[in-house]
């Protein structure tokens, strides 16, 4: 029986195992800042794009506040790819539902328009705007202990999009 370091030129060799890194994707990441989301999107979900060799951009990346919209709109352009969080930002007044805030609608909007490979998840209990219903919607619970969970289905939904191999 060979040995490990016998074996290892064999490996070395095999298609099955890659060669390098694959090229870096863009992706845009859309969301409502404050505590909650921010803590679920820069520390758990860009780490964890980070470390599946994707270039990630947030609003949080734009270099002056005077000219957002306009650097997130110049984001969303360069980068072919779009992550959203529908999040529970604001309760309807007399009703106990909840809306996303309105610049992540118009984000998605905009991702879709051109053309983009566009990946939404709704928090549980969020009604779900009207541009994004004819788009499939992946709900989640916006609690750290479910985090993983949000995180394997983001890898199935990047699979589905050919965005990993």
């Amino acid at each position: 029986m060979a040995s490990a370091e016998e074996r290892l030129p064999q490996l070395r060799g095999s298609s099955t195992l890659p060669e390098g890194r694959p090229e870096k994707k863009t992706i845009f990441i859309s969301y409502t800042d404050n505590k909650k989301n921010s803590y679920l999107v820069e520390d758990v979900v860009r780490r964890f794009l980070d470390e599946l060799n994707f270039d990630v951009r947030t609003f949080k990346d734009a270099r002056s506040s005077e000219i957002l919209k306009a650097e997130i709109d110049r984001f969303i352009a360069e980068c072919p790819s779009f992550l959203a969080f529908l999040t529970k930002d604001y309760e309807e007044k007399g009703s106990e539902k909840w809306h996303p805030s309105g610049n992540i609608p118009a984000e998605i909007e905009r991702a879709l328009s051109l053309g983009h490979k566009v990946i939404i998840y709704h928090e549980e209990g969020v009604t779900i705007p009207s541009n994004t219903k004819s788009h499939y919607c992946r709900p989640f619970a916006n609690k750290p202990e479910k985090y993983a969970e949000l995180l394997i289905d983001l890898i199935k939904a990047l699979k589905n999009e050919n965005l990993l191999p």
